[in-house]
Formats: structure tokens, C-alpha cells, sequence
């Protein structure tokens, strides 16, 4: 993002536009991973390899017909997504180029992230760490040489950048997957049964995973629409969201690595009938959670310049990014409680909750209150933005009350 934003604030748009419908996909197996990794740490916990084993490719074997058509979907419709999402004319031409290159990547890579959620839940975070860092080191390359021309390439751009994150994120997880097959991690793909099915498996992930893929998706659409009604306040106004939440990444990444901690403790623990432990590892996980983005909180809210200045914005962008991160920076601590807790239901295999919860904040809270400030009392995009603060607010009294109340503890997956 850091070199597209080099090409103008209508390269930047385009990426972000484009990111949401992308990020709509990478929900449904974002929710097939949090099954997985919920019923992975629950047999893990028990002792039962084998199992966790059989759950981690039973997920994969769900998730592969499912990547494959909606890769090609994207591929088809690139320029129809761009097109609902509000694109203006200089900008829908380019976001359609990056969905429809990112589309060979995402079949592979998804498939991928699954698997990492059943090695997780498994306690291997090491390995994922490991293939990530060396896919980041080769995206980083590629798009240097591909977005500007370098090395004898010509400069193509967003399209570039397009090509260079898909080969890059569909290597990582092809590398996942073999060795995987291979052998020698904590968990194993059967390599010669591979193409083998059990229904009862698979009901049984389906169980605890579809409430958690329709929480992703009703939680990436109201992003969607959220970004499609600041879309109507002009390019400028996109292009700053998505620095913006660019930026925001650098705090809530490592929170995401906490909540994923606090989901194989807690799966892992109740697997042990240690519930206190579970309850005891969640909440470890959140006070970690609060003090990282709390402190990435405060650098949003008094370095935003500084930091908008490392991806070449200036002028307008500039001015309108700076209030967006703020606003980022007020919701971090709400955000690392809402983030580890739900991560702690969901790996005790409740999340049931976690989608009513999700649901509600973010259709009701933040989509009603963006609403209201753009199209009723027309308080502008600054305003709208806020919404998000209200939202994760919302969301963390919630989920700490669920996660107190302990009927989390009981849950059977």
C-alpha cells in the first residue's frame, strides 16, 4: 500500500475498494478456520490426535470447491463488484484489474489459511509465522519490481500490485499445504485418502463453524457498505479510509495473533476439563490485547501525520487521513477486548453468541449511526467515521458480559 500510494489517491481507491469485496471471500473461510480451530484445540486438549487430524482435512476438503468457484466468480464479475461498490469512473477500470489478478492467488491461499487454523488450534503458530514472513519478504519484492518496473519488467502498477500479491499469497499456501502432506508438523493431511469425506465430520465443524462464517459475513458486508456509503463523499474520502485502516493493521494484526491465542487456550483447556484455566488464559490474552493497542492508539492519535507521510499522502488526502486515524486511535482499546474475548468464544466453540453480537453492532450500531450522519443530519464523512468508535464500544460491553456470565464453559462442540 506504501507503493501504490506513490501512484495517486485513485491507485489507492482502487485497492480499497476492491479490498472489501476480497475481504467479503476471505470471511467465509475466515468462519470454515474458526470451527476448525475450535474442535482442533478441543481434541487436541483431550489427547485425541487422530481426530484433530481428520477435522483439519475434512475443513479442507469443504473449503476447496468453495474457493474454487468464488476465485472464478471474482475473475468474471470483477468489474460488476467495482461498479456496486460505488467506483468512480477513473477507479473502477483499476479496481477490477486488481480483484480479477488477485483471483488465480485466492483458491490456494485460502485453502491455506483454513489449514493454518487447524495447525493453530493444534498450539503450531510457528510454522504459519515462519511461511508468512517468508511470503511477505517475496510479496514486498515482487510488487517493488512489478508495481514500478524494475529488474527489465515494465511498470504496471495497480495491476502490478495485483500480480505480485496473488503469486505470492498462492505460493504460501501451496507451501502450507505440502508440507502439510509431507509430515513432520504437529498435525498430518492423509496423503493417499485425501479425496476421502466424513459427513458427520463435516457436520460436526459445520456446527460451530457456520455461525462463525455468517458472523464474517454479515461483518465484512456492513464494512462493504459502510466503505459504499463514504464512497459518495468522493475518491479522496476512500482513498483516506483505506490509509487509514492500513495504518490500523500495524495494532490490530497482533491482536488478531492474541485472539487467536486466547481461542486454542480456551479450545485447549476446556479439552483438558479445565475450564478456570480457559477463563484465566482470555482474559491474559485481552490485558495483552489492551496494552499493545492502546499504546498503537496513542501513536494514532499524536503521530498521524508522520505516519500518513510514510504512504506519500499529501495535501487533501493528507488533511482528511489524519482526522480518519484519530478516530482510529480513540476505538483501540474497545477493539482488543472485543477482538481477544470473541476469539475465547470461539474457541470454546460459542460462536453462536459472538454472531448475534457481531450482528448487531455492526448492522445496528454502525451502519445505523453512519447512516444517520451522512444521508439525514449530513454531518459529513468525519462524523460517519465515528460510527466505528460507537460500534466496538457497543461490541465490548457485550462480549464481556457473554464471557462472563461462563455458560461459555459448558459448551459442547
Amino acid at each position: 500500500m506504501a507503493m501504490v500510494g506513490r501512484l495517486g489517491p485513485e491507485a489507492v481507491a482502487a485497492i480499497g475498494l476492491s479490498f472489501r469485496p476480497l475481504f467479503f471471500v476471505m470471511s467465509i473461510f475466515l468462519g470454515i478456520g474458526g470451527g476448525t480451530t475450535a474442535l482442533v484445540a478441543r481434541f487436541t486438549g483431550a489427547g485425541d490426535r487422530d481426530l484433530a487430524n481428520r477435522t483439519m482435512h475434512q475443513a479442507l476438503l469443504f473449503a476447496a470447491p468453495i474457493a474454487f468457484i468464488l476465485a472464478a466468480l471474482l475473475a468474471i464479475f470483477s468489474r460488476s463488484v467495482m461498479g456496486f461498490m460505488g467506483a468512480a469512473p477513473d477507479v473502477l477500470p483499476l479496481g477490477a484489474d486488481y480483484i480479477r489478478l488477485m483471483s488465480p492467488g485466492i483458491m490456494l491461499s485460502h485453502l491455506g489459511m483454513v489449514a493454518t487454523s487447524g495447525l493453530r488450534g493444534a498450539g503450531d503458530t510457528r510454522t504459519t509465522m515462519r511461511v508468512s514472513a517468508a511470503v511477505n519478504v517475496l510479496n514486498v519484492t515482487l510488487n517493488y519490481i512489478l508495481i514500478f518496473g524494475h529488474l527489465g519488467f515494465p511498470a504496471l502498477g495497480v495491476r502490478g500490485a495485483g500480480i505480485a500479491t496473488s503469486t505470492a499469497r498462492g505460493i504460501g499456501g501451496l507451501v502450507i499445504l505440502f508440507l502439510l502432506c509431507k509430515g513432520g508438523l504437529v498435525l498430518r493431511l492423509p496423503w493417499p485418502n485425501l479425496g476421502k469425506w466424513d459427513k458427520d465430520l463435516v457436520l460436526r465443524i459445520l456446527r460451530v463453524g457456520l455461525p462463525a462464517m455468517i458472523e464474517r459475513i454479515l461483518d465484512s458486508s456492513a464494512m462493504i457498505l459502510q466503505l459504499k456509503m463514504l464512497a459518495t463523499q468522493g475518491t479522496t474520502v476512500v482513498a483516506a479510509v483505506t490509509l487509514a485502516q492500513n495504518i490500523e493493521e500495524l495494532s490490530f494484526l497482533p491482536a488478531i495473533g492474541l485472539s487467536v491465542a486466547a481461542s486454542t487456550l480456551v479450545g485447549q483447556m476446556l479439552g483438558r476439563k479445565d475450564p478456570d484455566s480457559a477463563e484465566g488464559a482470555a482474559w491474559q490474552s485481552s490485558y495483552l490485547g489492551i496494552a499493545f493497542m492502546g499504546s498503537m492508539g496513542l501513536l494514532f492519535l499524536f503521530a498521524p501525520r508522520f505516519l500518513l507521510g510514510l504512504y506519500g499522502a499529501e495535501g487533501e488526502l493528507l488533511s482528511v487521513g489524519v482526522s480518519f486515524l484519530r478516530i482510529v486511535g480513540l476505538f483501540q482499546v474497545p477493539m482488543a477486548l472485543s477482538m481477544v474475548l470473541a476469539g475465547g468464544l470461539r474457541g470454546a466453540g460459542d460462536t453462536t453468541s459472538v454472531m448475534y453480537i457481531t450482528s448487531f453492532s455492526t448492522w445496528g450500531v454502525r451502519l445505523g449511526l453512519t447512516a444517520l450522519a451522512l444521508f439525514v443530519f449530513e454531518l459529513g464523512p468525519i462524523a460517519a467515521y465515528t460510527a466505528l468508535c460507537a460500534d466496538w464500544l457497543v461490541r465490548a460491553l457485550i462480549l464481556s458480559g457473554r464471557f462472563r456470565r461462563g455458560a461459555w464453559k459448558s459448551r459442547e462442540v
